[in-house]
C-alpha cells in the first residue's frame, strides 16, 4: 500500500542519513536495489483487461424484463449497436458512445457504501474506467448492481433527463453531484443510464454522463459475436427492474407541479 511505501522510504532515509557506517558504505548504485525492493508492491498489479468493445447496453436488469415481453407483443428493446440489429429492435442515438480521450472522465470521488469497485479496460489505446455500484437500500429494496461508464458528452437526440426530487438526487454514487435519469423516447422509456450535475451552484464542477454498459474481453470474441451473445446473457442478469416505470411514473408527477 502507499503507506507501506511511505514507511518503507522513510525508513530506509532515516537510515541512511543516521548511520554514518552505512552512509559512508552504501553508493548510490548500491542503494538503488534496495530501494526498489522495498517499494516494491507486495503483489504484482493487474494490468488493464485488453477490450473489444464497450457496449452501452442501458438497464441489465429491464433489458431482461423487456426480451421475456417481446414475445408478446411488448415494446421493443433497446440495445446498442449490432446487437440492436440481431435483436430486431431499436437504438438510441445515446449509445453510440464517444470514446476519445477528451471525453472520458477522470477518476471520482464516490460514495462509500456503494461503491463496489473500478474495472480498469483497455481499448484502442485509451484506458477506461468502468465503475461498479450498487443501488442502497434506503432508496430501492432491490439493491441492484450497474457497471457504469462516466463521459463528458453524449447524444441527447431522442433522450429525456429525467428530474428527481432533491432529496434523492442527492444520495449520489458521486459526492457533489446531483442524478437525473436518462430515458430513451424511441423504445418505451428505455432506461440509458444518468446525468450528474454540480449538486452547489458555483461549484467547480462539470457536469456528466453515467452510461450503463458491459464490456467485452478483446481475447473472447468479435464486438458482433458478443452482441448476440449478450441477447442472450441477459435474460439471465438479476432481477428484473419491473418497478422502474411505476418510479418514472411517480417521479414524473411529482416533479411535473
Amino acid at each position: 500500500s502507499s503507506q507501506a511505501q511511505g514507511g518503507a522510504c522513510r525508513q530506509l532515509c532515516w537510515i541512511h542519513f543516521t548511520s554514518p557506517p552505512f552512509s559512508r558504505a552504501m553508493t548510490l548504485a548500491g542503494a538503488l536495489p534496495l530501494l526498489l525492493a522495498l517499494l516494491a508492491p507486495t503483489a504484482p498489479l493487474a494490468a488493464a483487461r485488453g477490450t473489444a468493445a464497450v457496449l452501452a447496453t442501458g438497464n441489465p436488469h429491464e433489458v431482461a424484463r423487456r426480451l421475456e415481453a417481446k414475445s408478446g407483443g411488448d415494446d421493443e428493446a433497446c440495445l446498442p449497436g449490432a446487437a440492436a440489429s440481431a435483436a430486431g429492435g431499436c437504438s438510441c442515438p445515446a449509445q453510440e458512445l464517444e470514446l476519445t480521450s477528451t471525453n472520458l472522465v477522470q477518476r471520482q470521488r464516490v460514495q462509500g457504501d456503494t461503491f463496489r469497485r473500478v474495472e480498469e479496460r483497455r481499448l484502442a489505446g485509451l484506458d477506461l474506467d468502468i465503475y461498479h455500484f450498487q443501488q442502497p437500500a434506503r432508496l430501492s429494496h432491490l439493491e441492484l448492481p450497474f457497471k457504469l461508464l462516466l463521459l463528458r458528452r453524449v447524444d441527447l437526440n431522442d433522450t429525456h433527463v429525467m428530474e428527481v426530487p432533491a432529496r434523492q438526487a442527492l444520495d449520489s454514487w458521486f459526492p457533489g453531484y446531483a442524478w437525473s435519469i436518462l430515458i430513451c423516447k424511441r423504445c418505451g422509456g428505455r432506461h440509458l443510464g444518468w446525468k450528474f450535475a454540480p449538486a452547489a451552484a458555483g461549484a467547480d464542477l462539470q457536469a456528466f454522463y453515467a452510461m450503463i454498459v458491459e464490456a467485452v474481453d478483446a481475447d473472447e470474441e468479435t464486438p458482433l459475436a458478443a452482441s448476440a451473445k449478450l441477447l442472450a446473457s441477459v435474460r439471465a442478469v438479476g432481477q428484473p427492474l419491473a418497478a422502474l416505470g411505476l418510479a418514472a411514473s411517480a417521479i414524473a408527477s411529482m416533479t411535473s407541479d
